[in-house]
């Protein structure tokens, strides 16, 4: 084994339902239930020739704490293989079906009522959108199976964002100006009550809001924001202009300001492969100073 690193992205797991619905009762719940699947079971596949699965979960003695361990691979690829010393190549061995395993480690902390959810990120890992269509996926195939204990409601995901974004909002002498990003879906709902044909208008609608001379948006902006992080998921991200002390400008956005730390791995020599133990427990030590 040699050393490595691995960067951690931060989210809060949502299910968003009625009321009496528990994000913490609705993942444990799924989580049994695709782990009842087959391993051909639990497959789903994803764009760009790749498809992943559920591999394993495990919770630790106090039960607020489950390891998840996702696989994907891509696959349909199969040129020869060159070597990097030589330059000399050689036939690839795997079949079309094949591809090379890729690990992605997530941990879920419950802390009261909240699902805290800490995601391994490198090129190549699922994202935690990926990751919340695969429960979103399986939630469908429980209700298929549960007629009359159904999920009512979906899974969702915030982002945490890091303490920068709001630092360096609150030391702006004044904002002037913000894009609010929102989905187009909005167009069609009643708070625009537009036509809901929107299939060629682009992912994002961008609202564009400026202040009067010389006055500061920063309250405004701390509205969205609060928006963007409570799960209210019509908005997508802000970009906010505004003008610090020393009188230059700055621009902050929140799509580059997601939570991440890094912590210590160990990679296998042979293969590339992350050692699972030791990085859950990176991952678990990280979480402690989530309480």
């Amino acid at each position: 084994m040699k050393d490595a690193t691995r960067k951690v992205n931060f989210f809060h797991l949502l299910f968003q339902g009625d009321e009496t619905s528990s994000v913490v009762d609705k993942t444990q719940k799924l989580l049994k239930f695709i782990n009842s699947k087959s391993k051909t079971a639990k497959k789903q596949d994803l764009p760009d020739d790749k498809f992943c699965f559920l591999d394993s979960h495990n919770y630790n003695d106090d039960g607020n704490i489950v390891k998840v361990l996702f696989k994907s691979a891509k696959h349909s690829y199969r040129a020869p293989l060159l070597n990097r010393k030589t330059v000399e190549e050689r036939e690839n061995p795997k079949m079309m079906d094949e591809g090379e395993q890729v690990k992605t480690h997530l941990l879920i902390k419950f802390i009261n009522g909240d699902a805290v959810t800490f995601v391994e990120y490198f090129k190549g890992a699922l994202s935690m959108k990926c990751i919340v269509d695969y429960f979103n996926h399986f939630v469908q195939r429980y209700n298929a199976e549960h007629k009359r204990d159904k999920f009512i409601g979906k899974f969702a995901f915030d982002i945490i964002p890091r303490d920068d974004f709001r630092e360096v909002l609150d030391n702006m002498d004044r904002a002037v100006q913000a894009n609010v990003y929102i989905e187009k879906s909005i167009l069609g709902s009643d708070a625009l009550n537009f036509s809901e044909r929107v299939q060629s208008v682009k992912k994002d609608i961008v609202i564009e809001i400026k202040s009067k001379r010389g006055e500061s948006i920063k309250d405004a902006i701390y509205d969205f924001l609060a928006k963007l992080n409570g799960g209210q998921r019509n908005i997508q991200k802000i970009r906010v202009r505004g003008v610090m002390p020393n009188k230059t400008e700055s621009i902050i956005d929140t799509a580059f300001i997601i939570k991440r730390e890094y912590v210590a791995a160990q990679q296998n020599e042979d293969t590339g492969e992350i050692n699972t133990p030791y990085l859950f427990s990176q991952l678990e030590d990280l979480s402690n100073d989530f309480q």
